[in-house]
């Protein structure tokens, strides 16, 4: 058995509602600033979160022409990653693995090509199938930044980022890859399928006077979430392999748990997400003592906030009192399978700066979500060290990232 190895991200990428870049997102989250707003499109009739980039200006027509959005959205972030990381010797990249989550891929793509097949609108996409297919999204990352290890693909709901980000770290944790590139990627953004969202009854209710601030993560007034589209996509590396060659680490990650909870398909269980994070902690090699920040799932429904609550205590303990634990989906949206990549960007520079982001439109204490929210407004935390990443999804799936910081 090869002898675990530390892996560190020296490299990411993000295009979301709040910025094109990690560095802009991070900056209007923490001053504040909400990512949903009205889509340009007057089918769609709730606050969404919307990417801040035009595809248009970076890529050709036949490339627009053939892939989807959250395609294009990876692209852009992964090439992000690959210039901060350096990633240009083509050994290197012959070396590199590529792990991308997705909740549902190319749904815009074939969103199109159904109603084209009907008649309701003049064009589509060239071919539907290649465009729609769930693996497109790693395939172009891997094409566009010519690696060649493997190319895989999770579709895991709303931990699908958290996991291709985890499974990932294994590989190189392990000794089976030096180089990864991982994140996710969505962008859903169409009125079928915000209409599926209001059918499944978990949007939120939107104020008239403020329409964007109904998504309240941990408020006692929340009714429901936001939907977002973006990716984030990260340059992953053992330890060694990017000293030698000159890379800058930014973070190590430490720490990886999954579980399931086996029980519902919609209804969270907080036993089965503390499970997730207990293992985390146990891979980490850490107490629940040593976490110093927590960004949390929680999208603004009142059961799954509530049941995060829960579990962080479960597997916490008292220590979960003393923390800030704060969600950013009031200000990005749910980016469904891309939430989790996002949210470990947030983490990244959460360590970097030792500032945690805030809770947006928080209202009132719920008594069932009565830990410390961080509310409006970003914190200073000194000697932040350690924080943890949470996803949960339908499905009962869940997964829980750690990172570390590194002191330059």
């Amino acid at each position: 058995m090869r002898a675990p190895r530390a892996v560190v991200i020296t490299g990411m990428g993000a295009v979301s509602p709040l910025g094109a870049t990690p560095v802009s997102m991070f900056a209007a989250l923490c001053d504040g600033r909400s990512g949903i707003t009205r889509h340009p499109d007057p089918a769609i009739t709730r606050c969404v979160g919307v990417a801040d980039i035009d595809p248009t200006v970076y890529f050709s027509r036949r490339m627009l022409d053939c892939c989807d959005r959250a395609t294009l959205l990876a692209v852009i972030a992964a090439q992000q990653a690959g210039n901060a990381a350096a990633l240009h010797d083509e050994a290197l990249r012959e070396r590199c693995g590529v792990f991308i989550g997705t909740g549902i891929g190319g749904v815009g793509s074939l969103v199109e090509g159904v109603l084209s097949f009907h008649g309701l609108i003049r064009k589509g996409p060239k071919l539907i199938i290649p465009a729609a297919m769930p693996n497109a999204i790693a395939a172009h990352v891997a094409m566009q930044l010519k690696t060649r290890a493997e190319a895989q693909t999770y579709a895991t709901a709303c931990t699908a980022g958290a996991v291709a980000l985890g499974e990932a770290f294994r590989r190189v944790r392990d000794g089976y890859l030096d180089i990864a590139l991982c994140g996710a990627s969505e962008a859903m953004l169409t009125p079928e399928l915000i209409g599926a969202w209001q059918q499944a009854r978990v949007l939120c209710d939107e104020p008239p006077e403020a329409p964007h601030t109904g998504c309240r993560p941990f408020s006692a007034a929340r009714t429901g979430m936001a939907v977002g589209e973006g990716a984030a996509i990260f340059c992953i590396e053992h330890l060694d392999h990017a000293l030698a060659r000159g890379a800058v680490p930014l973070a190590e990650l430490v720490g990886y748990g999954t579980s399931n909870d086996s029980t519902h398909l919609a209804k969270p269980d907080a036993s089965g997400q503390a499970l997730a994070i207990e293992r985390a902690l146990v891979d980490a090699g850490i107490g629940p003592d040593a976490i110093g920040y927590v960004n949390a799932h929680a999208t603004g429904t009142r059961s799954g906030d509530a049941a995060e609550t829960q579990a962080l205590k479960l597997a916490l303990g008292s220590h979960a009192a003393r923390i800030p634990v704060s969600s950013t989906k009031g200000a990005t949206g749910h980016l469904i399978g891309a939430a989790g990549a996002l949210e470990f960007a947030i983490c990244v520079q959460a360590l970097q700066q030792q500032r945690v982001p805030p809770t947006l439109y928080f209202d009132a204490l719920d008594p069932h979500c009565d830990l410390d929210h961080v509310p409006d407004r970003a914190r200073p935390v000194d000697g932040l060290d350690y924080v943890l990443s949470n996803s949960f999804g339908m499905g009962g799936n869940n997964a829980s990232l750690i990172l570390r910081r590194i002191i330059p």
